[in-house]
């Protein structure tokens, strides 16, 4: 059986297509891969999952919640046997926000969020009852003396059962969001001690029969959409848990702005209060590439379940080219010719009919090392053809580096990003994107008449990383109120690595990292800087790693940044964590404020000019380097 075009583009976007947890609704169990950190998690202590949007934090949790656990465990234990019950809580922007404002202290909307958040919590575990009554679980039964405490924490009267007590919370919730936007001039009569009802209602519900010795997980997605102070309500409860409910957070890269508790002497501190658990560390350069491949079978197999043809193998579906390979693609019939045509003019006829047995690409590789000089062109030649092994090294060194010159200015592809591990480097640790990538390339191979059956070429592979790449830059204005600023951030970025990457002779290769030397004299400027940097690592415009080396006695060492990989095919640099370059904080502000002089300026720092034309990929934004 073979699929239709059509067809196939339809079941693609219902697996790899689907890259958000949230659009996934329950199809997200069945799609469920368990990370290597996932047992981490089943643990008694606080957790604080961290990692970029797109890494998987939505998925773990939801994975972990009674939801979660009963599906993936295909109902061969029982859930009265479970040791624990995750109640899943996302956390509302819209919820949120509305408590704050000017019109009442920080201290006040903090005993107002704390009783909303009471509620909120409530209400997840008497939901959780009613579920393990209907998924045989049996009828939890609280003995009455324990539900009147827990209706004395929030000012009930008259509750003899939990659907009593869930009715009343959910009229309470509700009455309270609507007063909340008046809450100053009707102000609420009673305000619930923090943690008090969360206390009271797990104690009594774990007192049952049926939950005796379990506990309960609050898991808390999007940690970071909270306040300030919101946060450090939630630290408070984190901090102050008992022993029948615990906590698991995820949050994205600092996103988790605040650490102390509402006693601003008091903080959270890993390992005594939680255990810190990061998404990068745990799915590193060695783990990704295995669950990333697990990920993409399952998705490949899953919407292709009836054939049994198609190329279910990560490897053999997204094919690579040597860099020799590529070298003489990009070179083509006219570059080995133009090539040929010099030799003719600067070697003699004996050099010329040895030179016949050098592969193309290396031909060209000895012409760039010479650096235009004819002289040292046929002195690179000699030294290869009597002894290639001593160019081992510059190989290593160079060879990569040097296909992006080969179609310097010109129009068409001029590198390609083909390959299971260059779109796994692309992605860098981000399951979201390896998935964008991937269902992006089928359906470009699929338009140019391709089939699951057969191997996606590089051409429609490097198309897809740029579209890719194009989509994420153009997200990147929507999420945050510093968008605009991290959208002009990788643009002249982007600009800067394209030009060292296609100009790299004579220069220090693979530069796609730098470092900031801050000014000590504006401190200002250098808070400024901050905000903006950390901005750009949570949304994922930059990523950073601990900086190794100082390059000069006014550095600080503190990180290493470079654009994310996702964005080099659009621009055109190497996607391989390699070398560095110094920025200053007054251009990176720069770079936002006045793209084109600050680009010129810093390309002059290595003697490099900004006058080569824009890739065809970055056409649509040649008004915002003009």
């Amino acid at each position: 059986m073979t699929s239709e075009p059509q067809d196939t583009a339809q079941r693609l976007s219902k697996t790899l297509g689907l890259y958000k947890a949230e659009w996934l609704n329950e199809a997200i169990f069945s799609l469920f891969n368990e990370p290597s950190y996932f047992d981490e998690l089943r643990t008694h202590r606080p957790c604080v999952l961290i990692g970029g949007r797109g890494t998987g934090k939505t998925t773990v949790l939801r994975g972990l919640s009674y939801q979660g656990q009963k599906a993936l465990s295909s109902n061969t234990i029982p859930v009265k046997d479970w040791p624990f019950y995750g109640l899943y809580y996302r956390v509302n922007t819209n919820r949120v926000t509305a408590f704050r404002g000017a019109e009442l202290t920080e201290d006040k909307w903090s005993s107002y969020f704390g009783h909303y958040i009471n509620l909120i919590f409530c209400q997840q575990m008497l939901d959780f009852v009613s579920w393990f009554k209907l998924n045989g679980g049996g009828e939890i039964q609280v003995r009455p003396n324990d539900l009147r405490k827990v209706a004395a924490t929030l000012g009930l009267e008259d509750i003899n059962s939990c659907e009593d007590l869930a009715e009343e919370i959910e009229y309470l919730i509700l009455d309270f969001e609507s007063l909340i936007n008046t809450v100053v001039d009707n102000p609420p009569e009673r305000i619930s001690t923090l943690g008090a009802p969360l206390d009271a209602l797990a104690r009594s519900l774990l007192a049952s029969q049926q939950l005796e010795g379990k506990q309960f997980y609050f898991l808390i997605d999007e940690f970071e959409n909270f306040e300030d102070y919101q946060q450090r309500v939630l630290n408070t409860i984190i901090k102050h848990a008992n022993t029948d409910y615990t906590f698991k957070v995820g949050v994205r890269e600092l996103g988790w702005r605040q650490r102390a508790t509402l006693n601003p002497n008091e903080q959270l501190t890993s390992p005594a209060d939680y255990a810190r658990i990061s998404i990068a560390d745990r799915l590193n350069d060695t783990r990704f590439p295995a669950f990333a491949e697990s990920v993409i079978r399952q998705r490949i197999s899953s919407a292709f379940s009836d054939e049994t043809s198609v190329i279910a193998t990560p490897q053999q579906l997204l094919p690579s080219m040597t860099e020799l390979e590529e070298a003489e693609i990009l070179l083509g019939h006219d570059g080995v010719q133009k090539l040929k045509d010099r030799l003719s003019k600067i070697a003699p006829p004996s050099l010329i009919a040895a030179t016949n047995e050098i592969e193309p690409g290396y031909l060209y590789f000895l012409s760039y090392m010479a650096n235009d000089d004819d002289a040292l062109f046929v002195q690179n030649l000699k030294s290869w053809l009597d002894n290639k092994t001593e160019w081992k090294h510059r190989l290593d060194n160079h060879f990569h580096a040097s296909l992006y010159s080969i179609r310097k200015g010109k129009r068409g592809i001029s590198k390609y990003y083909a390959g299971w591990d260059t779109y796994v480097s692309l992605s860098n640790g981000n399951i979201r994107y390896l998935l964008e990538l991937v269902h992006a390339a089928f359906i470009r191979h699929v338009e140019n008449d391709g089939t699951p059956q057969d191997p996606i070429s590089p051409k429609s592979q490097t198309e897809a990383a740029e579209e890719i790449a194009r989509k994420n830059l153009s997200e990147l204005e929507g999420l945050s109120v510093e968008g605009g600023k991290l959208t002009k951030l990788v643009l002249s970025i982007g600009r800067i690595l394209q030009v060292m990457a296609s100009d790299a002779r004579g220069h220090a290769p693979e530069v796609n990292q730098f470092h900031i030397k801050q000014d000590s004299a504006r401190a200002d400027c250098s808070e400024q800087v901050k905000r903006i940097l950390d901005q750009a690592v949570m949304h994922l415009a930059l990523v950073r790693s601990p900086g190794n080396k100082l390059m000069s006695e006014g550095d600080t060492a503190d990180y290493d940044y470079r654009l994310h990989p996702i964005f080099s095919s659009l621009f055109v640099f190497s996607h391989r964590k390699k070398r560095k370059f110094l920025l200053g904080d007054q251009q990176i502000l720069g770079l936002i404020s006045r793209p084109k002089d600050t680009i010129k300026e810093v390309l002059s720092q290595s003697n490099r000019s900004d006058d080569l034309n824009l890739p065809d990929q970055l056409s649509l934004f040649g008004s915002y380097y003009a």
